[in-house]
């Protein structure tokens, strides 16, 4: 019975992926191209998705990836700091 369970629950999974993936294409579609459909061709569509992606997904990537690179220097330079600190109160004692 649990192996039914676990195949009914891929399979909803799968039919619930696939619309939402349908649905973030043609919404992601609809804001590179409000008019609609036009004269552009498959490639060119095509091209202004992956620019778009590009553009507006990986560059915030980048961002957090960013000010995670840099909270990360900070958080290096004060731990060093205390160390530094707690060594020098050491070696005084």
């Amino acid at each position: 019975m649990a192996e039914e369970n676990r195949g009914h629950g891929f399979l909803t999974g799968l039919i619930i992926g696939g619309v939402l993936g349908a649905a973030l294409t043609i919404w992601l579609v609809a804001r590179i191209r409000p008019g609609g459909r036009g004269g552009a061709g498959v490639g060119s569509r095509a091209g202004e998705l992956a620019s778009f992606i590009k553009d507006e997904v990986l560059g915030g990537a980048r961002e957090v990836i960013r000010r995670a690179i840099e909270e990360g220097r900070e958080a290096a330079r004060s731990t060093r700091a205390d160390i530094e600190e707690r060594l020098t109160k050491e070696s005084e004692d």
